[in-house]
């Protein structure tokens, strides 16, 4: 009866170590399961808050009455006010100057001709046989964006002026010596007669086509506000207006 007795008790402690064993055993092993959870937890949130998506080419290039032309990722898109492109930017307002995009949950307004560029992306090559595409804005002027002698420049397409024409203070921005370089002359502009300087632009580029040994007008002081892009850049293209649209074809 005893001896009973004295097996049981022992079965029933070694049941109860076993079970405290294997207790200890579930918990230790649950432990380490939420540490390394915790760790990829955190490991996740700090790689999605590093690397965050890295925003496509958007360039604005034409302005309409709540609507925008964007050039975005090599693709021209008219995008309505409150309309998300295929890429993921949203155009939130547009006025005259400018617009206010949306990516990536940021908004940022950008002027007509702002270029924002993605990472990892390839330079652009001069394409000689490329169409250049300027659109009419809700000023009814047709603008553009492009560089001087690779500065960046909004362009106000004017084929009433013979050549390119930018104020001084433009000048010096871009980098061009025209008091060195240029010839003095005189023009015709709205204010009347202004003293200016006939220049040799190096180059200049829209929509990556570049045109070397452009003539160019420095004209003193702060006009014109918006560089003109005249006929001695215009001239090397057939200009084919329609409507809102202008398309300029190379000739040569």
């Amino acid at each position: 009866m005893h001896l009973k007795q004295h097996l049981k008790q022992q079965m029933t402690k070694a049941l109860l170590h076993n079970t405290l064993e294997i207790t200890r055993n579930l918990l230790y092993l649950r432990y380490i399961f939420l540490y390394y959870l915790n760790f990829v937890i955190v490991f996740a949130l700090l790689s999605s808050t590093l690397v965050q998506a890295a925003p496509p080419h958007i360039e604005v290039i034409a302005l309409f009455e709540n609507k925008a032309m964007l050039y975005v990722e090599n693709e021209r898109v008219l995008v309505s006010v409150g309309e998300v492109t295929k890429h993921g930017v949203k155009l939130v307002a547009a006025d005259a100057y400018g617009a206010v995009i949306e990516f990536d949950g940021i908004k940022r307004r950008y002027n007509l001709g702002n270029v924002v560029r993605g990472t990892g992306e390839a330079a652009n090559n001069n394409d000689a046989t490329a169409d250049i595409i300027v659109y009419q804005g809700i000023d009814t002027m047709f603008r553009t964006t492009g560089s001087i002698n690779g500065y960046p420049v909004n362009f106000l397409v004017d084929t009433g002026a013979s050549s390119i024409a930018i104020s001084s203070q433009e000048a010096k921005r871009l980098g061009i010596n025209y008091k060195l370089d240029g010839k003095p002359t005189w023009v015709s502009t709205a204010s009347g007669v202004e003293q200016a300087s006939a220049v040799t632009i190096d180059r200049v580029t829209i929509s990556g086509v570049t045109i070397r040994s452009v003539e160019g007008l420095v004209i003193e002081g702060s006009e014109p506000s918006v560089p003109l892009l005249g006929m001695s850049y215009l001239n090397r293209f057939k200009i084919v207006n329609d409507g809102n649209m202008m398309r300029l074809k190379r000739k040569y």
